[in-house]
């Protein structure tokens, strides 16, 4: 009897090359790959297609520079002005009313976790014309956003207003998503969460959806 086995290789790679040079590249890969065989096989009748696919350019987050949080919130202001900042010689224009300085200067700290944010980084959003500041706070050598939280979620008619926003960390405010849960409903689910990290992510997320549903004040 005859068989014919059929095998997919797929690689991705960068390059400033144009498709033609590109091509050329994923040419060379291709072989390489198929002449990484057991020495002693016949792999004379082995065929490939090769096709090229442009993917689409990942759009990052720019990083333009760190500066201390005393020099970001004492110049918020409710007026649509914008205040110049300068890293490496180059000045940037920031508006300085965005509502998250205001929450962070009622507190710095998490409501949650108790995480706090200590370096304020200017960043620049994908098709922003204009960066803007972020605040992080540093857990276990990594930094974690911090973020403005809806008290009530807006899905649950919570309103856009300060009186309605506190700060929180991205992990907690990602656990507490859209449900109506108070700080020591998040804090348990924090802890579900740190006790369970290593647990692949598709039980992780099931294990807090559950504990999140008991807890949620609308179930």
């Amino acid at each position: 009897m005859r068989y014919k086995a059929i095998t997919t290789i797929s690689f991705n790679f960068d390059s400033d090359e144009p498709p033609g040079k590109a091509m050329e590249y994923a040419r060379k890969k291709l072989s390489e790959i198929l002449d990484d065989h057991p020495q002693g096989e016949d792999f004379s009748s082995y065929s490939a297609q090769l096709n090229l696919v442009r993917l689409k350019d990942k759009h990052k987050l720019k990083r333009i520079g760190e500066f201390p949080v005393e020099e970001v919130l004492p110049y918020i202001t409710t007026e649509d002005i914008r205040r110049i900042y300068t890293v490496n010689g180059k000045d940037y224009p920031v508006r300085m009313n965005s509502d998250r300085y205001f929450v962070f200067l009622k507190s710095l700290k998490c409501c949650a976790c108790g995480i706090e944010g200590t370096r304020m980084m200017l960043e620049l959003n994908p098709g922003d014309d204009t960066p803007h500041f972020n605040l992080y706070a540093e857990d276990s050598g990594r930094l974690v956003l911090m973020t403005k939280d809806h008290i009530i979620a807006k899905s649950r008619g919570g309103e856009n207003s300060l009186n309605n926003y506190q700060s929180m960390c991205a992990v907690c405010n990602n656990l507490k998503a859209n449900h109506n849960l108070s700080i020591e409903a998040v804090r348990e689910l924090r802890e579900v969460y740190d006790n369970n990290a290593k647990l692949p992510k598709r039980d992780l997320k099931k294990l807090i959806n559950n504990r999140r549903q008991a807890l949620d004040g609308f179930s």
